[in-house]
């Protein structure tokens, strides 16, 4: 029985009925690899942005003068980079590092890889405990044709979903 877009079990009991709440949420949150899956699909060849590769390349600093130049040439044609910014934690903790060039695919890997950068995570425990407690956020930027598009995800504590394309 689904009640106010929950799952609701019921279990009966002597000598009463009980309903218990589950706390499976069937909101309308779509998973980063689900929204990477049919981006990857809708784009087809035309696609450098999306892809569940790891491959690619990390520039920690950008160069202002180079960093013009590509933005106006990306106004006839797709750019070779994607800004990767780390926004701060909702529970107030700040990144080390916020922003990165990332020449490679948007996907779940980069956005976690992004994490570890930012707040200087070294160990797969510390990563998963950091996460789940604060809950990241990670946005994504680039040029496509011509047009800027924006991608911003976030940790819910167990995915990656998307929180604003």
């Amino acid at each position: 029985m689904a009640l106010h877009g929950r799952l609701y079990y019921c279990i009966i009991t002597l000598p009463a009925l009980k309903i218990i709440d589950v706390k499976k949420d069937w909101d309308m949150t779509k998973r980063m690899n689900d929204y990477v899956n049919a981006m990857i699909e809708e784009w087809g060849s035309d696609n450098t942005f999306y892809g569940l590769s790891h491959e690619g390349q990390l520039i920690e600093q950008w160069t202002t003068d180079l960093d013009g130049l590509e933005i106006l040439y990306n106004h006839v044609r797709n750019s070779k980079w994607i800004r990767v910014i780390v926004l701060p934690t909702e529970t107030g903790i700040r990144p080390e590092r916020d922003l990165y060039k990332w020449k490679g695919c948007i996907n779940e890997w980069i956005a976690e890889t992004a994490v570890w950068w930012a707040f200087e995570l070294l160990t797969e425990n510390e990563a998963k405990a950091f996460m789940m407690k604060n809950k990241p956020v990670v946005k994504f930027q680039f040029i496509r044709s011509g047009h800027p598009h924006e991608l911003a995800v976030k940790f819910d504590g167990y995915n990656w979903v998307v929180i604003d394309d």
